[in-house]
């Protein structure tokens, strides 16, 4: 969502006599208005023709240079999403979208220059165009994107970008539970481990502008490859969710907010060591190595991970939510109910070797799915009883009054068929 000149698109889904010179506005529309709720739209035309008109709820990626470190904000390759660019960057835009077909093109042009055709794309007049969008209730306006974004919190939440891409199904559940158990206004904290490139993490916070829920979060995210955190840290400079945009535009840190994006592995004992300097990083294994990193990660609420942690989370300092998703620490795990409030969860969601009764059950409930794959190999993958083995391992653990359960427990199919255990596991007090 950076601002620039230049533009990008992709495959079409109509022809030109089917996009210029209609009759009716939702014929000029029909590309935009087939697409399937929530309707995805990226427009990467300059930054000044996108404030000045766009269909609501558009996502801007400007110039089309800027795609190429943002192709992971892009949908599912199997989900259609519209792309809006000027004709004028038409060959840049069509090498950028080449290899991915859910990519529905639409080149904006000048009146005079609507009637010409293009091979892999179509042509529609700009003030055609924008004219039906506004007869529609679909046109918006903006003066910067950090005002699209701050207009939410003054009730304004339908042109507040839409994400192009999706969280987990298991992320969207555990997150509508947890808002769903908070019936007044307040904040929320998570923590991802192994974020990758921080896209459920963004979409936890970035979607609490727009969800109904009166919730707002603050996150951390958590990985050992910094080429994915800092991927991770241009989408969140991107949806002006950093510490450091925040200050820049309101002078102050508000809620949604990622407090920070930590450089950290899991050791093979269980610790969470931070690392610091070039290549793949030196493991930090002591206050004395690095005194201000960890006082930064008492701060964030980890400290209890870290090696040699000797002390304990106040209740303010823990998190209601801990993913663990398509990442599995095993050796980590028993360490991680020590930083998780009352009421709060860690969602384990990984690839599974299945018991036979899971076999079964998976079969019946998703005929369509992979139930034998060869990667990731069985040892990196969650054990039939393992996560019943850790609830006992916590239980024992946890102090008088809290216990751990199994809240909810799913075996699904993934992007490409693969089945995969979700296990939503909730601490509760003795009064809930």
């Amino acid at each position: 969502m950076s601002a620039g000149s230049a533009e990008a698109v992709g495959a079409a889904k109509l022809g030109v006599s089917d996009s210029v010179g209609c009759d009716t506005d939702n014929e000029v529309l029909a590309t935009y208005l087939d697409l399937e709720e929530p309707r995805l739209v990226l427009d990467v035309r300059p930054a000044s023709a996108f404030h000045q008109a766009h269909l609501v709820g558009s996502y801007h990626i400007s110039p089309i240079s800027e795609l190429r470190s943002r192709y992971s904000y892009l949908p599912p390759r199997n989900v259609p999403f519209l792309v809006l660019a000027d004709h004028a960057k038409y060959d840049e835009s069509a090498e950028a979208f080449s290899s991915i077909p859910s990519a529905r093109l639409i080149y904006l042009v000048p009146e005079e220059l609507a009637s010409d055709s293009t091979a892999s794309g179509c042509i529609a007049s700009h003030q055609r165009f924008f004219d039906s969008a506004q007869r529609l209730g679909l046109l918006r306006s903006s003066q910067s994107h950090q005002e699209r974004i701050a207009s939410q919190a003054d009730g304004g939440r339908d042109d507040v970008p839409e994400l192009l891409f999706r969280p987990s199904n298991a992320v969207r559940r555990t997150v509508a539970s947890l808002e769903a158990q908070r019936s007044q206004q307040s904040s929320l904290n998570v923590l991802d481990m192994g974020c990758g490139a921080a896209r459920d993490l963004a979409w936890i916070l970035h979607g609490s502008r727009t969800r109904t829920s009166s919730c707002s979060w603050t996150g951390v995210g958590v990985d050992n490859w910094i080429a994915a955190l800092n991927r991770a840290q241009l989408l969140m400079d991107d949806l002006f969710l950093s510490t450091s945009s925040q200050r820049n535009t309101h002078g102050s840190q508000s809620v949604p907010r990622c407090d920070k994006l930590l450089w950290a592995k899991c050791s093979d004992d269980g610790f969470l060591e931070p690392l610091v300097g070039t290549g793949k990083g030196k493991a930090v294994q002591t206050a004395a190595d690095e005194p201000e990193l960890w006082r930064l990660y008492h701060q964030l609420g980890v400290a209890p991970l870290l090696p040699s942690a000797l002390t304990s989370n106040t209740e303010e300092a823990k998190f209601d939510l801990v993913l663990c998703v398509r990442f599995h620490p095993r050796a980590l795990l028993p360490r991680l109910s020590q930083i998780v409030r009352a009421g709060g969860i860690v969602l384990l969601s990984h690839f599974v070797t299945l018991s036979e009764a899971q076999r079964i059950e998976a079969s019946h409930a998703n005929p369509e799915a992979t139930i034998d794959y060869d990667s990731p190999p069985h040892p990196g993958r969650i054990q039939p009883g393992e996560i019943e083995d850790l609830v006992q391992i916590w239980n024992q653990a946890e102090r008088a009054g809290h216990s751990w359960n199994i809240d909810a427990d799913v075996l699904e199919p993934i992007e490409g068929g693969r089945i995969i255990r979700s296990v939503a596991l909730r601490k509760v007090a003795a009064s809930m």
